[in-house]
C-alpha cells in the first residue's frame, strides 16, 4: 500500500505541517546541476564521435565566461559554470579511453597473436578463476585460468634491444589440470617487477551482433592489449620484488590475510562464500553456485555493494552507543573504519557511493550541522566519475545509485512511520505482549517486502536491457538473503578481526557466519529450481526506458496529487513494454546466420513466417558459447523463442550448450539423427534427461524426410536409418534449406562414408554451403565440391584451427568467409537474389544465380 506523502492529517503531525516535498532536496543542492552536466559531459564523448579539442574548448569558454560574468553578478554566469563542467567531463571521459602514449603497448598487438618478451610491474593482485568440473558439458582438458594486470614498461625487439614501453596489458595465464605442474602465477604478487614471454594480441571485438563488446571494456580499463601464457615455451620470472613499496600491495597482503582467516576458521566451500561476502573475491565459489545467485536475482547480496558498507557503520555506530563513546568520536571512527573497508574490498563504484554517503552524514555529527543527503548523493555520483569516468556506465554503478535514489526520497514516504494516535496506542497496549511482538514482526517483514517489490520494479528494466534477465524469485527469497547475509557481515566482520588474534576466540562467530550462508545457499537453490522464478528475454527499446525512468523520477520527487496521476500511466507504459518489446515484423525473406562460435557449429535460421530454426548449438569452448555469443544474438534480433532445433550429430561441440539454452528460451521440438541417443557418453544422456525435463518434443530425421515453414523447404539429404560407418560424423545430419529458388546446405561434420554417400545424390540447388567438418580439407575434398558446386562456403572454425581449406583450395571461383575473420555470417535470400553480410567487416556480396 501506497502512503500518502502529504503528511497534514496524520495525528502525529502538529497542524499547519507537512513534510517538503522530496524534489526540494534536489533544488537546494548545489552540487547536482553539477552532477547533471558531468553526466551528460560523459554521455556526449562515450555516445558521439565528437574530437576531444572540441570539448576543450567548451570548458575553456565556459569557465572563461563564468569568470568574466561573475565579475558582474550576471545570473548567466552559473550556466556558463555549469558548460564548463560539461566540457571538463566529456574532455576528461575521451583522455581516459583514447589518450595513449606513443609506447603504448597495444601498438604491438594484432588481431594475430605474436610471441613478445616483457617487463613491467604486476599492477594486480592475479587471481584464479576455476573451471567447474562437475558440469559435464565443459572440456575435460580445460584449464583452470589465472589473471592480473601488467603495467609494462620496457619491450624487446628481434633485435634482443630493450626499448621503453608503457601501457596496460591483461595477462592471461592457462594452469594446467595436473595439480603438480607448475602454475606461472603461483610465486607473483600484485607490486612485483617481472619479465613476462607470452603471445601478444589485441583485445577482441565481437563477433557477433548483440554480443558483449570485450575490446570496449578492456578500453574502459586502459588496456590495450592481451598476453596469453598456455604453453611451456612462455614464461614469468620475477625480477624485483616492490611489493613493500606498493599500497596495492599492502591492500593485497591485507586481502590475502583476511582470507587465509576464513579458510581457517570455516569449511572450504562456506570460506569461498564468505570470500565473496566480505571481500569482494568470488573466485573461488562453484561456477554453478555463482550462476544460481545471478539467476535468481539476489547475487548483489554476495557483491561488494552499499548494503555492505551500510551494514558495517550501522553496527559500528550501535556498538560505539553500547560502550559509551561520544557521537563525535564514534562518527570519525565510523568513518575511519568505513574507508578502509572499501580499500580492502577494492573501491568498488558501489562502494564508493556508499562510503561518500556515510561520511556525509557522520561528518554532520561531527560539525553538528543539517546534511542535505540530495547534496551527498549528487557529490558521490561525481566522486565516482572522478575515480573513473566510465564507472557511471557500469552496470553495478546505475543499480546502486538507482536503488539508493528510490530508497531515500521514495520508500522512506511511502513505508508507513509507524506512528499511532493516542487511541492506537491504547489498544495495543491492552494486547498481550507476545501479540504485540508477533505484529511488530509482521510489519517488519511486510514492510521488507515491500521495499524489495519497490526495488524489483525499478531496476528490473536496467537488469533486463542489460542482462536480458528479470527473477521475480528474487522477491520472494530476498528478505530472507537479505536478513541471513546481514546475520553473516556482522559475524564475519568479528570473525576477520578476532581471528587476526585469535582463531579459538573466532570460532564462535565463524560458526554463526557458516550457518548463515548455508542457509542462504539453501534457499537459492531452491528457488533456482522454482517454475518460472527466472524470466529471459530481449531488453526494451531505448525510448521506453527513457519514458519509464522519467516517469519513475516523477512518481519519487513530486507529491499529491501528482503520483496519483502518474502511477497508472506508468503502469500503462509497463504494459506498452511488454507488449513492444520483442516484438518483430514477419520478414519477407529467409536469414541464415552462422554465428562465430568458436570451433563449433549454430546457425540461425529465421524463416519468412517468423518461426525461428536452429541447427546445432554447441561449441568446444562449452556452454559458455550460449551466454555469450547465442543468446545475446537472439535478444538482439528480439526472438524470445525457438520453434526448433536440429541437432547434427552426438559430438558435444555441436550439441553442448542445448541444456543452458533451454534455460533462456522456450523450444518447440529438437530433432536428431537416428543415432544420436545411441552414443555412450554423459553428455548426450544429460542432453535426452534435459529435454525429458522440460517436455520438450523428440523428433528423429532420416534422409528423404521434407519439413516446411513458412514457404521455407528443409530437405534431408543424409543420413539414412541404419549407417552409414561407424562415427558420428558419418552420420551427420545434412540439410537442404530452400526458398525463392535459392538454397543453404548444411553439413554438420560429414565426412568419409558419409560423404560418399550424398556426393551419390543428385546435385543440390545451393547457392551457399557450410564447409562440412569447421572446414576441414579432406571432409571438404574436390568429390564433394564438384558435387555441390558452391557458389560461396561458410567456415565455422575456430582462431586455432590451422588446417582448414582456404578461398586458394576452392573450384570454380567460389567465395570463402570463415566466422573468425568474417564474424557472424548471415546469408539473406528474398525472391530478388542472395545477399551475404559479414558482421566483423561489414563486407556485403551478392550472389548471382550464374555465379
Amino acid at each position: 500500500m501506497v502512503v500518502p506523502t502529504d503528511l497534514q492529517n496524520s495525528p502525529d503531525v502538529p497542524s499547519g505541517r507537512q513534510s517538503p516535498p522530496p524534489w526540494r532536496d534536489f533544488v537546494r543542492a548545489p552540487l547536482v546541476p553539477v552532477a547533471l552536466a558531468v553526466t551528460a559531459g560523459l554521455c556526449a564523448d562515450r555516445y558521439s564521435a565528437t574530437p576531444m579539442s572540441v570539448w576543450f574548448i567548451l570548458a575553456a569558454v565556459g569557465l572563461f565566461g563564468w569568470a568574466l560574468l561573475r565579475l558582474k553578478a550576471n545570473p548567466a554566469a552559473t550556466g556558463l559554470l555549469w558548460l564548463a563542467w560539461f566540457g571538463v567531463a566529456a574532455a576528461y571521459h575521451s583522455v581516459h579511453r583514447n589518450s595513449f602514449g606513443e609506447d603504448d603497448i597495444g601498438r604491438y598487438a594484432g588481431t594475430q597473436p605474436i610471441l613478445v618478451r616483457v617487463r613491467g610491474i604486476v599492477d594486480e593482485e592475479p587471481i584464479l578463476s576455476r573451471t567447474d568440473r562437475s558440469d559435464p558439458f565443459i572440456p575435460a582438458r580445460k584449464p583452470d585460468r589465472g589473471m592480473t594486470i601488467l603495467a609494462v614498461s620496457r619491450v624487446r625487439t628481434e633485435s634482443g634491444e630493450w626499448i621503453s614501453a608503457s601501457g596496460n596489458a591483461r595477462l592471461i595465464v592457462d594452469r594446467a589440470i595436473d595439480p603438480d605442474a607448475k602454475y606461472a602465477l603461483d610465486e607473483v604478487h600484485v607490486g612485483d617487477e617481472v619479465e613476462v614471454t607470452a603471445m601478444i594480441s589485441a583485445p577482441a571485438g565481437p563477433s557477433n551482433p548483440g554480443e558483449r563488446d570485450y575490446a570496449a571494456s578492456e578500453r574502459d580499463k586502459r588496456i590495450t592489449a592481451e598476453m596469453r601464457i598456455a604453453k611451456a615455451t612462455e614464461s614469468i620470472v620475477r625480477l624485483d620484488r616492490r611489493g613493500d613499496w606498493n599500497w596495492h600491495a599492502w591492500v593485497a597482503s591485507a586481502r590475502g590475510r583476511a582470507a587465509r582467516t576464513l579458510r581457517e576458521s570455516m569449511p572450504a566451500p562456506d570460506a569461498a562464500v564468505a570470500r565473496a561476502l566480505l571481500l569482494g573475491d568470488g573466485t573461488a565459489m562453484n561456477r554453478s553456485e555463482w550462476d544460481a545467485y545471478i539467476r535468481t536475482g539476489v547475487v548483489h547480496v554476495l557483491a561488494i555493494s552499499g548494503q555492505h558498507l551500510v551494514v558495517l557503520a550501522g553496527s559500528l555506530w550501535f556498538l560505539f552507543r553500547v560502550i559509551g563513546v561520544r557521537r563525535r568520536y564514534g562518527a570519525c571512527a565510523v568513518m575511519a573504519i568505513v574507508i578502509g573497508y572499501a580499500i580492502l574490498t577494492g573501491l568498488r563504484p558501489s562502494a564508493v557511493r556508499a562510503v561518500i554517503m556515510v561520511c556525509g552524514m557522520c561528518w554532520a555529527f561531527v560539525l553538528r550541522r543539517p546534511v542535505n543527503p540530495a547534496n551527498v548523493f549528487a557529490l558521490s555520483w561525481i566522486a565516482v566519475a572522478a575515480a573513473d569516468p566510465t564507472d557511471p556506465f557500469s552496470l553495478g554503478c546505475q543499480l546502486s545509485f538507482l536503488a539508493v535514489f528510490v530508497l531515500i526520497w521514495g520508500v522512506t514516504k511511502w513505508v508507513p512511520r509507524g506512528s499511532q494516535s493516542p487511541l492506537e496506542r491504547l489498544i495495543d497496549e491492552s494486547r498481550p505482549p507476545w501479540i504485540r511482538t508477533v505484529r511488530k514482526v509482521a510489519k517488519g517483514i511486510g514492510a521488507l517486502y515491500f521495499v524489495t517489490i519497490i526495488l524489483f520494479a525499478a531496476t528490473g528494466p536496467v537488469l533486463v536491457d542489460r542482462q536480458n534477465v528479470l527473477s521475480p524469485v528474487g522477491v520472494l527469497i530476498g528478505p530472507v538473503l537479505i536478513l541471513m547475509t546481514e546475520i553473516a557481515l556482522v559475524t564475519g566482520f568479528i570473525t576477520l578481526l578476532v581471528g587476526s588474534v585469535s582463531l579459538t576466540l573466532a570460532f564462535p562467530f565463524a560458526v554463526v557466519t557458516k550457518l548463515s550462508l548455508g542457509v542462504c545457499g539453501a534457499v537459492v537453490r531452491a528457488a533456482d529450481r522454482f517454475p518460472g522464478g527466472t524470466l529471459y528475454g530481449p531488453g526494451p527499446p531505448v525510448w521506453w526506458q527513457v519514458g519509464f525512468f522519467l516517469g519513475l523520477v516523477a512518481v519519487v520527487l513530486l507529491t499529491r496529487p501528482w503520483p496519483r496521476r502518474i502511477v497508472p500511466g506508468l503502469a500503462g507504459w509497463v504494459v506498452l513494454g511488454v507488449l513492444v518489446t520483442g516484438h518483430r515484423t514477419d520478414p519477407d525473406e529467409l536469414r541464415v546466420t552462422f554465428l562465430s562460435v568458436g570451433h563449433g557449429t549454430c546457425a540461425v535460421l529465421e524463416c519468412p513466417d517468423g518461426r525461428v530454426l536452429l541447427y546445432d548449438l554447441g561449441t568446444m569452448a562449452g556452454p559458455d558459447a550460449v551466454r555469450r555469443t547465442v543468446a545475446p544474438f537472439l535478444w538482439y534480433r528480439g526472438i524470445g523463442s525457438v520453434d526448433e532445433v536440429f541437432l547434427s550429430h552426438a559430438d558435444t561441440d555441436h550439441f553442448n550448450g542445448l541444456p543452458e539454452f533451454l534455460r533462456r528460451f522456450p523450444v518447440g521440438k529438437v530433432t536428431l539423427t537416428p543415432s544420436f541417443a545411441e552414443k555412450p557418453i554423459p553428455e548426450v544422456a544429460a542432453v535426452l534427461a534435459a529435454l525429458q525435463s522440460r517436455g520438450v518434443e523428440r523428433r528423429i530425421a532420416v534422409a528423404g524426410d521434407r519439413f516446411e515453414a513458412g514457404g521455407v523447404a528443409i530437405d534431408v539429404l543424409h543420413p539414412p536409418p541404419v549407417g552409414p560407418g561407424t562415427t558420428e560424423n558419418e552420420r551427420s545430419l545434412v540439410l537442404l534449406v530452400a526458398f525463392a529458388g535459392r538454397g543453404v546446405l548444411l553439413t554438420g561434420d560429414l565426412e568419409k562414408s558419409g560423404t560418399a554417400r550424398v556426393v551419390r545424390l543428385p546435385a543440390p540447388s545451393a547457392d551457399v554451403v557450410m564447409a562440412p567438418h569447421h572446414g576441414s580439407r579432406s571432409a571438404f575434398g574436390r568429390d564433394f565440391q564438384d558435387w555441390a558446386k558452391p557458389k560461396f562456403v561458410v567456415v565455422s572454425k575456430g582462431y586455432r584451427d590451422t588446417g582448414a581449406i582456404r578461398s586458394v583450395d576452392l573450384e570454380g571461383g567460389a567465395v570463402l568467409w570463415d566466422t573468425p575473420a568474417y564474424g557472424a555470417v548471415t546469408v539473406r535470400i528474398h525472391r530478388t537474389g542472395v545477399v551475404v553480410e559479414a558482421f566483423k567487416t561489414g563486407e556485403r556480396i551478392v550472389i548471382d544465380k550464374g555465379r
